[in-house]
């Protein structure tokens, strides 16, 4: 992704943040997995994932590894748009299986402090609630 597409994925409160975000969008994970970035509000991050052959398990339908993957990397873009964070925890809930063909994800913050972020991220398919996650974000300090 370049920085002109990202603009206009982005809301304005946060084009001063841009750099930062095209970081995290061009992460090496994401791009090998083909997480792509639907949208950046105030409120949340969206974020998407084209299901491929190799993307499901034994039963046919999307491997649980790669929905957390879509899951961690929205979170992680969403705590580290204005500070640096690392993941705490994750409290995840398969809720149904999917087979695709894209997984979407959403990702609003619930709650902060000076240390802690915590986050509700939630997978869809086919406008379906596959997985829900509480994630917790550890602040780091830059002195």
């Amino acid at each position: 992704m370049d920085i002109e597409t990202l603009k206009g994925l982005v809301c304005s409160e946060y084009h001063d943040k841009l750099d930062r975000i095209l970081v995290m969008c061009n992460a090496p994970y994401a791009r090998t997995a083909g997480l792509e970035l639907v949208s950046i509000t105030k409120d949340c991050v969206k974020m998407k994932k084209k299901i491929l052959p190799e993307d499901l398990n034994s039963n046919g339908v999307v491997h649980g590894a790669v929905s957390y993957g879509l899951i961690d990397h929205t979170f992680a873009i969403a705590d580290n748009i204005k500070s640096d964070g690392v993941g705490q925890s994750c409290n995840i809930i398969y809720h149904r299986p999917c087979k695709g063909p894209i997984i979407q994800t959403e990702c609003c913050l619930i709650n902060e402090s000076r240390s802690l972020a915590i986050y509700d991220v939630r997978l869809f398919c086919e406008g379906k609630l596959i997985v829900s996650a509480t994630c917790t974000a550890f602040r780091i300090r830059k002195d």
